[in-house]
């Protein structure tokens, strides 16, 4: 088993971070040791600049409104009787189909002249956008997926919160005449506030690598307009084979979600603690 985990992810990890040391060709050649020369060129690019800004308004504006929503949902759910928990079942649906399949109909759903979405406005007299093919809406409908296909994982967690929350706290806010909102502040949210940040943590890292999403509906495009860092990875290093840079734009990337990992667990630490 260690040794798997080492050819699964040390020793790819710990290449990557050599190869980013270098200036290695599509032939396979290697120029030599470049040493952080890959890391300059990357810090003084607009390119790259840019990527990262994609990918902090993708990563907080998808898991602010997943955790937000899932919040809501788990909560209105932990509320209904046991007949319904086949609503239950089907609200978590997206998270159990096959992404990339699930990708393709939505590619299919957002075809700016034959999907259906666009002709279900136009049959109430909407405008229909270009969804995927201008700058302005292609991330706004990324985000949109992205938060229809994983709120649910936000919902499981938060139901699992929900149901240990102890009826004793819940019965006494009761009795303390506290009202819904009260209850909701002073009883259920300190309850559920590490998972919470649990969610916020796993949500935030898989944002920060999504890839099939972005690759299946738009490619990084149209022109950058949804090139994150993992999307430029691929782009430097598979389409234009500078494979040095890519590798580091992907070390940078790792870097990146451990700071927030690292970031995220002190506060799991400290809340539950707490």
């Amino acid at each position: 088993m260690t040794v798997l985990l080492l050819a699964l992810t040390v020793f790819p990890t710990l290449y990557s971070l050599w190869l980013s040391l270098t200036d290695r060709t599509a032939a396979g050649e290697n120029t030599g040791f470049v040493g952080l020369r890959n890391y300059t060129d990357l810090f003084g690019s607009a390119q790259l600049r840019h990527a990262f800004w994609l990918t902090l308004v993708f990563c907080v504006a998808a898991v602010v409104v997943e955790v937000v929503l899932g919040f809501a949902i788990a909560h209105l759910l932990h509320g209904l009787r046991r007949e319904h928990r086949v609503l239950r079942a089907l609200l978590i649906l997206p998270m159990a189909a096959t992404p990339v399949a699930v990708l393709f109909g939505w590619k299919v759903m957002l075809d700016p002249s034959q999907g259906v979405l666009n002709y279900l406005l136009g049959l109430i007299g909407a405008p229909q956008p270009d969804w995927l093919g201008t700058p302005t809406a292609a991330m706004g409908t990324m985000i949109m997926v992205d938060v229809w296909m994983w709120t649910p994982f936000v919902i499981v967690i938060l139901l699992g919160a929900l149901s240990s929350l102890p009826q004793e706290l819940v019965e006494a806010s009761h009795v303390d005449g506290a009202g819904w909102f009260g209850r909701l502040r002073h009883v259920v949210l300190p309850h559920v506030r590490p998972f919470l940040v649990l969610a916020v943590l796993f949500r935030g890292i898989d944002c920060l690598k999504a890839f099939d999403a972005f690759q299946v509906l738009t490619a990084g495009g149209p022109g950058d307009a949804t090139t994150t860092l993992n999307m430029l990875a691929y782009r430097t290093g598979l389409q234009f084979l500078g494979f040095g840079k890519g590798a580091a734009v992907s070390v940078l990337l790792l870097a990146v979600a451990l700071v927030f990992g690292k970031v995220a667990m002190r506060f799991i630490r400290r809340e539950v603690r707490a």
